[in-house]
């Protein structure tokens, strides 16, 4: 892997797509929850990497995203980055994941069962 970019095994669920209601309350799919449970050590561990990448940079940071997904099936981007920008904030990478810390760019998928993940990488300012 480029030492410019993070990897996050896992198959991303989409976390808006995953809820459930409970008849009274809406709550996160299992599968959110095991996707936290599962990932929550990578994103403790890469934290630092990611904090050098973004030396030199200025808000908001245009980090980009790249899905190595478990199926062909559809999905929203913008809905299979929303779990790891709430987790990015969670463990510290950003202040917070508003428009006035982060742009998100979507930088592709592929299929891949064996290796499913995403690949993060911070990307210049316009």
């Amino acid at each position: 892997m480029d030492k410019t970019k993070i990897f996050i095994p896992g198959n991303v669920p989409s976390s808006k797509n995953s809820k459930q209601w409970t008849g009274k309350f809406l709550v996160m799919s299992d599968t959110c929850k095991r996707y936290i449970k599962t990932s929550e050590m990578e994103y403790k561990i890469k934290r630092n990497k990611f904090m050098e990448l973004l030396q030199g940079k200025e808000k908001p940071y245009r980090i980009g995203f790249y899905f190595i997904r478990d199926s062909r099936r559809k999905f929203d981007y913008i809905n299979a980055a929303q779990l790891p920008l709430d987790l990015m904030q969670k463990y510290g990478w950003l202040e917070d994941d508003d428009c006035h810390n982060v742009i998100p760019v979507f930088l592709g998928y592929e299929v891949d069962k064996a290796k499913t993940g995403m690949v993060i990488n911070i990307l210049d300012n316009c």
